[in-house]
């Protein structure tokens, strides 16, 4: 079926050699059979038949030689269409038979060369610019890090409100900076990761306590639900994303007229899998908004609410957790706060996907 196609686009290229050739033929058939008649010589359809059949014999040979010349051509092309790497393919179309080829094939090799450069000299921006924002990052925690040193310092009584309210400006810079600092780093996921033996508890347990400060302010509640077990995952990574989610809760958790706000983290163990979720009692996700959380930049109707929503963190979370194998997925009822699961695959880590 694909060699038909193939000789059919060929002709398709070729009409007007059939459309030349036919008024041709016709037109010498019909001079030659208006002299005879002028001659009063006898000149019966036959004759014309067999003109026509001898014509289009020869016609089809020169079709097929000029087939055989483009067929080893067209069936590359027809290989790199349906090839997942279509640009190495169509580059390396193989050998030419007509300078129509030729030309095709050069300026394929020569788009190529301009495609391979402007590639190396953005991925060397992308580098340089990864680079910098790490430089910078580090550069910016220094001062985030002495600030919070000197709102340890005693104070008086006049001043502890304001001590306060500059270290939750403080907190918030310093988690901006780790945002930033991580999207960088995640642009270049496979030089900076390491699957390990790791407790979930402990970094749950890690998290928290990272956080006390801000779950104090807030009067939140954080327990925990379930046994320590052991997961495959990034240390590293893994903590940011319970971080951010945990930050997230907390965001829409404090903002809630509620008595008693919780922040709930249950481990689930089942055969195939380690289920850990993260619940909240806040002001939860409208119907419409919780297909698309994870977009981003997406903040939402309730990241309209706080003026500290990017819409990056839980898309940051997204990606790192499907980067090392783990699925993460949220339900929610507005009003009845929001429960964020990380599944974690026994058969499954990142050397195996």
């Amino acid at each position: 079926m694909v060699n038909r196609m193939k000789f059919i686009d060929f002709l398709k290229d070729r009409i007007a050699y059939v459309i030349v050739y036919f008024i041709s033929i016709s037109l010498v058939i019909l001079i030659t059979y208006l002299s005879v008649t002028m001659k009063v010589v006898d000149f019966s359809l036959s004759n014309v038949i067999y003109a026509y059949f001898v014509s289009t014999v020869i016609f089809i040979i020169f079709l097929l030689y000029e087939y055989s010349k483009v067929r080893v051509f067209y069936s590359h092309l027809y290989e790199a269409l349906n090839s997942e790497n279509i640009i190495e393919e169509v580059v390396n179309v193989g050998a030419t038979r007509t300078i129509e080829q030729q030309l095709f094939s050069d300026i394929l090799k020569k788009v190529h060369k301009n495609y391979k450069g402007d590639i190396y000299k953005y991925e060397d921006i992308q580098k340089q610019y990864s680079y910098f924002i790490n430089q910078w990052v580090h550069q910016m925690k220094t001062p985030v890090s002495i600030i919070n040193l000197m709102l340890q310092e005693e104070c008086t009584a006049e001043c502890k409100e304001i001590f306060d309210s500059v270290g939750e400006e403080n907190e918030k810079i310093s988690q901006g900076l780790n945002l930033m600092l991580y999207n960088a780093r995640l642009n270049e996921f496979n030089h900076d990761f390491n699957v390990e033996a790791i407790d979930v508890l402990s970094i749950l347990r890690k998290v928290i306590n990272d956080n006390k400060k801000l779950l104090i302010r807030h009067k939140i509640f954080p327990e925990i639900n379930g046994e320590s077990t052991v997961v495959q995952t990034d240390k590293k990574w893994i903590i940011f994303v319970i971080n951010q989610l945990l930050i997230n809760a907390i965001k829409y958790t404090s903002i809630t007229d509620k008595e008693r706000k919780v922040i709930s983290f249950n481990i689930k163990e089942e055969t195939e899998k380690i289920i850990v979720s993260i619940k909240d009692n806040g002001i939860g996700i409208p119907k419409e908004d919780i297909g698309r959380v994870f977009n981003t930049f997406f903040t939402g109707k309730n990241g309209r609410k706080t003026s500290e929503s990017t819409g990056m963190g839980l898309y940051l979370s997204k990606r790192i957790c499907e980067e090392i194998g783990h699925r993460l997925h949220v339900e929610s009822e507005e009003g009845n706060g929001a429960e964020f699961y990380i599944t974690f695959y026994k058969s499954k880590n990142i050397f195996k996907l």
